[in-house]
């Protein structure tokens, strides 16, 4: 079961991978609910394995390998109750509208939107860190850094929107940054720009650009430095930008280099 715990909830050169859309009323096919429900088996698995409480996961969507990505969409998985249950914890964009909601849904809703692939990614924070976001995923924390005003090419060092690898980056930094230092987005930001972090630059053409934002209600670009824009660099936060810089940190994760475990669902037999 989704449920929404905040405000009410590319095409083109931007792969419209970079953020789930949760849309109501789509029937899945028998295959696809078994694939899902052994993806989430898995995983589930995994996730015990750790031992942990948090862990930063993240699916696969559309074939990114163009952009040099892997991952679309980064989640918390978060282990909600003493029995051992895991929930997912993330941002979603309501059906490529300019809005976005966060979520609390069970591990087979999280991976139920039909990805190239069923793999995930696992990083295992440490200690500290998960302690701090498991009070604010489970508690009103999360929202401080939600914006719903929802851009699948947000530039990460702007207020004006948000996309959904963007909320949990800046989550994260509330978690590793010394206490009280990264209060609110945009003093979350402030202490990303000034600790290393380098988000994922994609080139778009101008008219790429221009067709984007009328043809998409969740795409905009008017929060990005001009300097940039007009030249066609894109800077926005991919999965691959926040975990090569959370191997950067000495404190973000239990292990040096932030090692990832991997899930991967054998493809179905013809």
């Amino acid at each position: 079961m989704r449920r929404a715990i905040a405000a009410v909830a590319l095409a083109l050169a931007v792969p419209t991978a970079f953020a789930g859309t949760p849309c109501e009323g789509q029937v899945a096919s028998p295959e696809l609910v078994v694939r899902t429900m052994q993806m989430a088996d898995l995983t589930r698995t995994a996730l015990e394995d750790t031992g942990d409480d948090v862990v930063l996961i993240a699916r696969v969507g559309q074939d990114l390998s163009a952009y040099r990505l892997t991952y679309s969409h980064a989640a918390f998985a978060v282990r909600a109750h003493p029995a051992g249950a895991w929930s997912v914890v993330h941002k979603l964009n309501a059906c490529g509208t300019a809005t976005s909601a966060l979520y609390d849904e069970g591990l087979i809703n999280f991976f139920s939107d039909a990805p190239v692939r069923y793999q995930a990614g696992i990083w295992r924070l440490a200690p500290a860190v998960q302690a701090r976001l498991k009070n604010a995923l489970l508690g009103n924390k999360a929202r401080d850094y939600h914006e719903p005003q929802y851009s699948l090419a947000a530039y990460p060092f702007s207020t004006r929107y948000q996309n959904s690898n963007g909320w949990v980056l800046e989550m994260l930094v509330y978690a590793i940054a010394p206490e009280g230092v990264a209060a609110n987005r945009a003093t979350a930001q402030a202490w990303l720009a000034s600790n290393g972090y380098q988000p994922t630059e994609l080139a778009l053409g101008t008219m790429t650009r221009l067709g984007a934002r009328i043809s998409k209600a969740n795409i905009a670009f008017d929060d990005h430095p001009s300097s940039l824009r007009w030249k066609g660099r894109i800077q926005t936060v991919s999965v691959e930008s926040m975990v090569t810089w959370l191997r950067t940190l000495p404190n973000g994760c239990q292990a040096m280099g932030c090692p990832e475990l991997t899930v991967v669902l054998p493809p179905a037999r013809p």
